[in-house]
């Protein structure tokens, strides 16, 4: 009989059949497709949110940042949120969310006055609010100061006997957060009002790379190259880190000819104006052309395709290679306090330090990227120029005006 023989579980499956799982196997493959649901749910409306936002426009790209970093700060700081000390500590979150607030307000205003923005919210105020204004713009450097000095005093005075340690570790953790979550991301309005590519090219390729990678570890893991990755993500694999290399450059390419076309995306902001139709002539960096590899001087080869093409080539490097350390850090803080997720505030995705911890340093990387090599080479335009003069004081304006006209040697003909 064709039947004849042993029949146990041991023996291997028919050609063209698969091996039965186990119990265990099997509640483990469905909890990993439970799993993707449940990201795919929720991942969703958060993706048609953010995409909301890029068509709303840049000050409220702005804003997201903003909100970002609040729930970024309150999660890191809670990692080491102790309710039986705290209590016997006045005011300790006070003046923990006291720090966050002068860090921001330094920052945000240094760049907003940088940028001229804060001239254009004065605008289109009401001349009693938009006097406010002015003063705490002109003063913004000494009002930074008072509020951090009242801080640090406020901190000093809180400090308990028997909680030194505690207080002052604590106040350390809080510093390093700052850094993390307000100094990292410091340049990213800069780069959102220079054109709103500049912000989603880094974002992107941070969420291709992570893709790209898990898809190359679960077709390929441990395939070739059996030596563990990291001990602090065990999970993931060398051939998962290369994969997402090689793919995420690919993508970068295409994804960056992409975002190029859109007027929209490309043109800079000058103003804070929440609904501003933007129109402009698209720089050169945008435009297809042929681009000499490696360099004019040393050409091997030409191309044709946009310089920002291979701005964000090498920036898929980045994102390949650097900016995961963002993530295993975010890796070791959790191991160092046992806890699985930041916070469990997006189903199926954590909270938002779980989603963002490679960012940090990718925009950061792209703020300097940005000034280096894209910035400096950009000729100013009259609206640059004009951004600079309503940044002025007025007496500032009239000397300056002056001195144009004696450079001009000016008479009745300069404005005929």
């Amino acid at each position: 009989s064709g039947f004849s023989g042993d029949e146990s579980s041991d023996a291997a499956p028919a050609r063209g059949a698969t091996k039965a799982l186990t119990p265990g196997q099997t509640k483990k493959a469905e909890s990993k497709l439970s799993k993707v649901r449940t990201r795919l749910l929720f991942g969703t409306p958060m993706i048609g949110a953010f995409f909301g936002l890029v068509w709303l426009g840049h000050p409220y790209m702005v804003l997201l940042v903003c909100i970002l970093q609040v729930g970024l700060f309150r999660e890191l700081v809670n990692v080491r949120y102790r309710p039986a000390k705290e209590r016997e500590v006045p005011l300790f979150r006070t003046i923990q969310w006291a720090m966050f607030v002068v860090a921001m307000t330094h920052v945000y205003g240094r760049v907003f006055v940088k940028l001229g923005l804060a001239h254009s919210a004065a605008e289109r105020l009401p001349s009693v609010l938009a006097g406010a204004l002015t003063q705490t713009i002109k003063y913004h450097r000494l009002i930074s100061f008072a509020s951090y000095v009242a801080t640090f005093i406020g901190f000093v005075l809180s400090l308990r006997p028997g909680l030194y340690k505690y207080q002052i570790g604590n106040t350390v953790w809080t510093v390093g957060v700052l850094a993390l979550v307000v100094w990292q991301i410091a340049g990213t309005t800069e780069l959102i009002f220079a054109g709103l590519v500049w912000f989603m090219l880094p974002c992107g390729l941070v969420v291709a790379n992570d893709c790209w990678a898990y898809f190359s570890g679960v077709a390929m893991g441990k395939r070739f190259i059996k030596a563990p990755f990291l001990a602090l993500s065990p999970n993931k694999t060398w051939e998962g880190f290369i994969g997402g290399f090689f793919l995420t450059v690919v993508w970068g390419w295409w994804y960056a000819d992409q975002i190029a076309k859109l007027q929209w995306l490309v043109c800079p902001q000058k103003n804070l104006d929440p609904f501003a139709s933007l129109s402009c002539t698209p720089a050169s960096l945008f435009e297809k052309q042929k681009i000499p590899i490696p360099h004019k001087e040393l050409e091997i080869f030409t191309v044709t395709a946009r310089p920002f093409q291979l701005h964000a080539s090498l920036l898929a490097v980045f994102a390949s290679v650097v900016a995961p350390f963002g993530g295993f850090l975010a890796s070791a803080i959790k191991r160092a306090y046992n806890i699985k997720d930041f916070d469990s505030l997006i189903p199926g995705h954590g909270g938002f330090m779980d989603r963002m911890d490679c960012q940090f340093l990718m925009l950061l990387g792209t703020n300097v990227w940005y000034r280096t090599f894209v910035r400096a080479y950009d000729d100013l335009s009259e609206e640059d120029l004009l951004v600079v003069i309503r940044a002025m004081v007025p007496s500032a304006r009239a000397t300056l005006l002056d001195k144009l006209l004696k450079e001009f040697n000016c008479t009745g003909s300069c404005f005929a």
